[in-house]
């Protein structure tokens, strides 16, 4: 039995997802963002209340919010809209507890019903957390762009993780 739920994203819950998120900006490089974002420019990555690309809440079993995730476009081409990106961010006192894993065990079915067949995950390459946490869940690594990006003074690479329903 889980011990989460996944709760559609509603647009007035976005400040939830900016205080999660602002944390990793700032104390992490799992994000490439090297500033807080706007509201309104989270509002412009994550996908609320879209038919197709859905996010979601990620809540404990006694109403707790302790992450969220969602699915977005992979490239704006059309060949690619069989394709989507996972993203899944919780708060630091949730991670290694295996509430990603639940999340993406529940997550996976509502891909698959909106017609997708591939799930890539981008990870930073230090980042071992979120690669155990893809690989747990039947993620394999089929790329690395190696020293793309740069943060906290280091070169990061960026690695690409894929899943084929």
């Amino acid at each position: 039995m889980s011990r989460i739920k996944l709760i559609r994203l509603q647009e007035n819950e976005l400040l939830l997802l900016k205080e999660i998120y602002d944390y990793y900006i700032l104390n992490s490089t799992a994000v490439f963002h090297l500033h807080p974002l706007s509201l309104e420019e989270l509002r412009e990555s994550v996908p609320v209340c879209d038919l197709r690309y859905h996010s979601f809440l990620i809540k404990t079993e006694v109403d707790e919010v302790c992450g969220f995730c969602y699915i977005s476009k992979f490239k704006p081409k059309q060949a690619f809209d069989i394709t989507v990106e996972l993203t899944i961010y919780l708060k630091p006192e949730f991670a290694g507890k295996g509430f990603g894993y639940e999340a993406m065990q529940l997550f996976e079915p509502l891909i698959r019903e909106a017609g997708f067949c591939n799930i890539v995950g981008l990870i930073t390459g230090e980042n071992g957390p979120s690669i155990h946490l893809f690989e747990k869940c039947g993620y394999t690594c089929c790329g690395n762009i190696r020293q793309v990006a740069e943060k906290f003074g280091r070169r990061l690479d960026l690695l690409m993780y894929q899943k084929l329903l």
